[in-house]
């Protein structure tokens, strides 16, 4: 089971247009070419098997190209596609996308010649030839970026989240729109000796920080009177700041948001132009509980994990913006 992210060239709306007048209303109304995308998405299960036939009567082998598609969504300047591949191909799933890509495109030109005027056309030709341009490029724009990631589903219950989110993108699309300057990018920001690409609540950072950090050697006592302890420090003020990796942090920040309390997060994510936070960070930035901090400037990995090496440099970035002694107890050991 794949996830097939693809994006319009430029980010062009072409696909649609984003409609509601809350966030639970937000839905996507297609434009005409998103009418045509959808179409040719749907035709995937049915166009491969007829091609998988032709090939096995012309070759003499069995040719097996037997697809399920689990799911879409059609957003302004992009797509999101879940294919079910249910055995063995005889091509690689690129060039099923490649495919898809090559017959939405196709209609996308089409659609633009039909819509240019025999007068508009002469003059646009004449513009072009004058530049020592070919006139093809009147109707040869691509659709598509160059390339996509297409991204295995491997765990349990993936499916199903995954499905949420893309039909969840309208909604956060609505929110991101309506609170477009906690969504916006800075660089270049300086905290302490530090400098970071932000997205978020800036005022956080004028207020009391308190580093999470659970440590692996804490007992399980020890570890719940830790998280209590940063609990209470976030109810009397203080913002949260940390990695938050480990499934007590996780934990931790959880119970914070959603008590209204605030959280900085230090993360390995590049944030880009188009980078939105996931899962409950997302809605807690909207709301401006939520300041993310980033040094990551290349996305050298695509979906890597974070290294341990990282994680310990991001929870000592924490303590320091904090105040605390890394090398010191995070709290008093409870009695």
């Amino acid at each position: 089971i794949y996830l097939v992210p693809l994006c319009t060239e430029g980010r062009r709306p072409l696909l649609g247009e984003l409609c509601g007048d809350s966030p639970a209303r937000a839905h996507v109304r297609p434009s005409e070419l998103g009418r045509e995308v959808l179409r040719c998405w749907e035709a995937i299960p049915a166009i491969q098997r007829d091609l998988a036939a032709q090939k096995s009567l012309r070759t003499h082998t069995t040719c097996h190209r037997d697809i399920e598609l689990l799911g879409c969504q059609l957003m302004p300047d992009h797509f999101h596609g879940i294919i079910f591949i249910q055995q063995p191909m005889d091509i690689p799933l690129g060039q099923v996308v490649w495919g898809f890509m090559a017959g939405t495109t196709k209609a996308y030109h089409a659609m633009i010649e039909s819509a240019i005027t025999p007068t508009v056309r002469l003059h646009l030709e004449t513009v072009l030839r004058s530049a020592n341009l070919p006139t093809s490029l009147l109707t040869s724009q691509p659709l598509w970026e160059k390339g996509y990631h297409d991204r295995p589903l491997t765990r349990k219950g993936q499916l199903q989240t995954m499905i949420a989110y893309l039909h969840d993108n309208p909604r956060r699309l609505f929110v991101r729109r309506h609170s477009a300057r906690v969504f916006e990018l800075r660089r270049g920001v300086q905290v302490g000796a530090q400098v970071f690409d932000a997205m978020g609540n800036h005022a956080l950072l004028q207020r009391p920080l308190h580093a999470v950090h659970v440590r692996r050697r804490f007992s399980g006592q020890e570890r719940r009177a830790y998280m209590n302890a940063c609990i209470l420090a976030a109810r009397q003020g203080r913002v949260l700041v940390g990695a938050f990796i480990s499934e007590y942090e996780q934990q931790v920040r959880a119970v914070a948001l959603r008590e209204g309390h605030a959280v900085i997060q230090l993360t390995t994510d590049l944030l880009t132009d188009y980078y939105k936070p996931s899962g409950e960070l997302f809605d807690a930035c909207g709301r401006g509980q939520v300041l993310l901090l980033s040094q990551r400037t290349t996305l050298d990995s695509f979906s890597r994990r974070i290294t341990r090496a990282e994680c310990n440099t991001l929870n000592t970035l924490a303590e320091e913006m904090a105040g605390v002694n890394s090398l010191s107890p995070p709290h008093p050991p409870p009695q």
